[in-house]
């Protein structure tokens, strides 16, 4: 019984204690090799001002708001909190501006774009009315550019 004792704890022991095999090289760094190319967007761009009004109109701050069905990019960006539950009306109201002043001039973009915001408040219902005035300009194609290049210039001290 001994022996029998002896033999199955050596057994575990060598099942238990295994091999591994650890290999490090340090020596021998993986190469990177980056290649960078930038784009710009090339853009045809209308000499004519265009403008774009939107109204969107909200009760309790803006839980409830309707008035404005099209948006430009970014159309439920909220403001101040990031647990906000709502969107602000004036950001609302200035993006549906923004999208109507593209979709009249057939543009994808508002250059140089300004806001006026016309709000009424009457404590639990409130209106705002945005009108949005800038240069439309169409993205037409992608054109590479080239990185920037900058020239050090060494100067000699002279005695």
């Amino acid at each position: 019984m001994n022996k029998m004792l002896t033999l199955a704890s050596m057994a575990l022991l060598a099942l238990m204690t295994g091999c591994a095999a650890v290999n490090t090289n340090d020596a021998a760094v993986a190469t990177e090799v980056v290649v960078c190319k930038t784009y710009a967007p090339k853009m045809d761009v209308k000499k004519e001002a265009v403008t774009g009004v939107a109204t969107v109109n909200c009760l309790f701050g803006g839980l409830i708001t309707w008035g404005v069905s099209n948006y430009a990019d970014d159309a439920f960006i909220k403001t101040g909190s990031p647990v906000a539950l709502v969107a602000n009306p004036m950001t609302v109201a200035k993006q549906g501006a923004t999208y109507n002043a593209c979709a009249a001039a057939d543009a994808t973009h508002l250059l140089g774009a300004t806001y006026r915001v016309d709000t009424e408040d009457y404590i639990v219902f409130k209106k705002v009315k945005c009108t949005a005035t800038g240069y439309p300009g169409k993205v037409t194609g992608i054109v590479e550019t080239k990185p920037a290049t900058t020239k050090t210039t060494t100067t000699k001290a002279t005695k």
